[in-house]
């Protein structure tokens, strides 16, 4: 019996660990990314999927914002388009 509850806490562990749902943004925040980075680019359509997972609408914001003003971006979306330029590189 402990065995079996051992194996089921750990599923749930395994399933924590899955990827995050991405944060609801406004399709006008889509549409401004998509018009610097086109929706037919795969690298792209990653990014945008990794960064609405990664941040939510009002943190995208607040780093684009920053990004304007003084040049820095947030790593979490400078990790975002990495990550997609490895997973589509060749």
């Amino acid at each position: 019996m402990q065995r079996a509850f051992t194996v089921l806490l750990m599923g749930f562990a395994l399933a924590a660990c899955g990827e995050a749902a991405p944060n609801e943004f406004p399709a006008q925040a889509q549409a401004e990314f998509h018009s610097q980075c086109p929706a037919d680019n795969p690298v792209c359509t990653c990014t945008w999927d990794r960064i609405t997972r990664a941040v939510t609408y009002e943190e995208y914001e607040a780093a684009m914002a920053t990004f304007r003003a003084e040049g820095t971006m947030d790593t979490r979306i400078t990790h975002a388009s990495v990550k997609c330029r490895e997973q589509h590189a060749g």
